[in-house]
């Protein structure tokens, strides 16, 4: 079903899609006019302040996955990451380290550019977590994205994105690293930390970033020109996304692309958490709609029978009413009246359809996988 609708789907400035990256239609058919093979492609939670870096511009390290020592020569900022040493020396990287159960090949430094958002102080591409960021969104819109459509293959594409959106979206990682994970934000500045005698190196501990501000305080006025704007400014729920990102990526990095590893860490912090996917679904018109579904699989449509009823003469009436496809009882539901149950019934029928599982499924990314059969979707769409 979901093979005939890989496609993005445009909502607030974000492109949400099946696979870890997808192209924007609109680029690739001017491209194409032009002649042109510069393909820009959208990651699934790539932020728009996030821009691409011509490979000139970079200083390459003898080892490709040496990520750490990429620098970029057209940045002005000299300002280099801790190194590793002086980076143990941070209680608060120490305990988040041990907190995550992160493996020793884990260089204590990439928890602290993981936390270093981009800044003017920290442009360069070797002392913040923007690109670290990027191959976070990338990684785990893959893996949560076989996950959900090998373990449910019926859902629609928008409840699809939804459920993505509620396992990896900005709020959902902000909660993940903040209640769960512990990770603290800077809020003191420098004079607080003069006074506190607090050593220079103990500001990489904490998550630093520009914080956008949205609600001046009262009797204030906010003057800005858009053009000249911060590029730098995160909201805070963007601010400690991007730390979670940015450390799944440095897994992923110093884990020899080890997919046991990283999987095992998704499935632990991300996967464990419990969505309700069937509190998705808003249906309209849920009668046609399963009509159309039960035509399409040479189904008799839906009947709805009565089959017990209690207080019809008193103020509180129960009816409990079944769905039925000929003989095949599809589901059954309890109302105040005949049309809420009848409803309900149909949507209960619905959901049962849409979030049909198989039994032992196997991801894409698992040894072993032979492929699966995936119904042919919804031929009146």
């Amino acid at each position: 079903m979901l093979a005939s609708n890989r496609s993005s789907i445009h909502i607030a400035k974000r492109f949400i899609s099946i696979s870890p990256a997808i192209s924007k239609i609109n680029t690739i058919n001017n491209n194409l006019n032009n002649n042109s093979v510069n393909h820009k492609f959208k990651f699934s939670y790539e932020n728009a302040k996030n821009k691409q870096i011509n490979q000139n511009n970079l200083s390459l390290p003898e080892n490709k996955l040496d990520f750490l020592n990429y620098n970029n020569n057209s940045s002005s900022s000299s300002i280099s990451l801790l190194s590793n040493d002086e980076a143990k020396l941070i209680p608060s990287i120490v305990a988040l380290h041990a907190r995550l159960n992160l493996p020793k090949n884990y260089p204590f430094n990439t928890l602290v550019k993981s936390l270093t958002c981009p800044t003017n102080e920290f442009s360069n591409l070797s002392s913040n977590n923007q690109q670290l960021s990027i191959l976070g969104s990338h990684i785990l819109s893959f893996y949560i994205s076989e996950y959900l459509m090998t373990n449910y293959p019926r859902l629609p594409i928008s409840i699809l994105k939804s459920a993505i959106d509620s396992y990896i979206g900005d709020f959902s990682l902000y909660d993940l690293a903040k209640n769960n994970w512990g990770i603290e934000e800077d809020l003191t500045s420098k004079l607080d930390k003069y006074l506190s005698n607090e050593p220079e190196i103990f500001k990489f501990g904490k998550l630093r970033y520009i914080r956008k501000v949205t609600n001046p305080e009262i009797n204030v006025t906010k003057y800005s020109n858009d053009q000249n704007s911060n590029t730098f400014e995160l909201s805070k729920a963007e601010a400690y996304a991007n730390s979670v990102r940015s450390i799944i990526a440095g897994l992923y990095i110093h884990s020899n692309n080890n997919d046991l590893i990283i999987k095992n860490f998704i499935n632990n912090h991300i996967l464990s958490r419990q969505i309700d996917i069937e509190s998705l679904f808003q249906f309209k018109e849920s009668g046609k709609l399963l009509s159309k579904i039960l035509k399409s699989n040479n189904l008799q449509p839906p009947v709805v029978k009565l089959i017990s009823e209690t207080g019809r003469l008193s103020s509180t009436p129960v009816y409990v009413v079944g769905c039925f496809s000929g003989e095949n009882l599809l589901s059954t539901a309890e109302g105040c009246s005949l049309r809420e149950a009848r409803i309900k019934s149909f949507n209960k029928a619905l959901k049962a359809w849409y979030l049909y599982k198989p039994l032992d499924t196997k991801l894409p990314s698992d040894e072993g996988f032979n492929g699966m059969f995936v119904d042919q979707g919804e031929k009146f769409y």
